[in-house]
């Protein structure tokens, strides 16, 4: 007989879980210095917990395995656009002391936006549903794209830029505003954006060149 634990694995509960171990990757990648590689792992982690939520919609769960879900969904957000963000910005160079400020505010607003999400929920009004701020996993999709700009400019000058992305996301995530919540479409625009950056950073890999 499986654990009980184990028998909350379900479809959903496996791609929330792979979304984790893309993360675990892309810390490897940042400590060893390969910071393309590394992104595209992180922005792969966002579009599978993209994914996740609309696949545990479209199966049959338990109701346990739905609360567990819940669970595993908000501590995978938190390693995977909080820490692992945080790690590869470190292992790029924000060593200084304001760089390692703006990365504890960076992981701090992250963790509390998510506590604060799985209190509150979404904002309903008509047919539209709304989050209160910037949910973490655009951290995904920002770093990935403020990164492409180390194609035309140097190290040094791109860890200045991170720390304005970081502290702007971190800003961001506790911000009073509303922001809709996309569906349909938005999927698949996503997805075919996490392709296109993909073929940019593993054409830039290969040829070793920097504009």
């Amino acid at each position: 007989m499986f654990s009980p634990i184990i028998r909350q694995i379900d479809l959903a509960n496996s791609l929330t879980l792979t979304g984790l171990v893309l993360s675990l990757i892309s810390v490897f990648l940042a400590v060893n210095g390969h910071y393309n590689e590394a992104v595209i792992c992180m922005m792969y982690a966002g579009i599978i917990d993209l994914f996740d939520g609309l696949v545990a919609k479209k199966i049959s769960r338990t109701e346990l395995q739905s609360e567990v879900g819940k669970q595993l969904d908000s501590i995978v957000d938190v390693c995977s656009f909080g820490f692992a963000p945080a790690i590869f910005a470190y292992c790029f160079g924000l060593k200084d002391l304001l760089s390692i400020a703006v990365l504890i505010f960076y992981l701090a607003t992250n963790a509390l936006r998510l506590a604060y999400f799985n209190t509150t929920g979404l904002m309903n009004e008509g047919s539209e549903q709304y989050y209160t701020g910037l949910p973490v996993t655009y951290a995904a999709l920002f770093i990935p794209l403020a990164f492409t700009a180390r194609f035309a400019l140097p190290d040094e000058t791109m860890k200045f830029i991170l720390d304005g992305v970081y502290l702007l996301l971190a800003l961001a995530m506790i911000g009073n505003f509303k922001m809709l919540k996309l569906r349909g479409v938005w999927y698949g625009i996503f997805a075919l954006g996490a392709i296109a950056l993909t073929a940019v950073y593993g054409w830039v890999s290969t040829v070793g060149i920097y504009f």
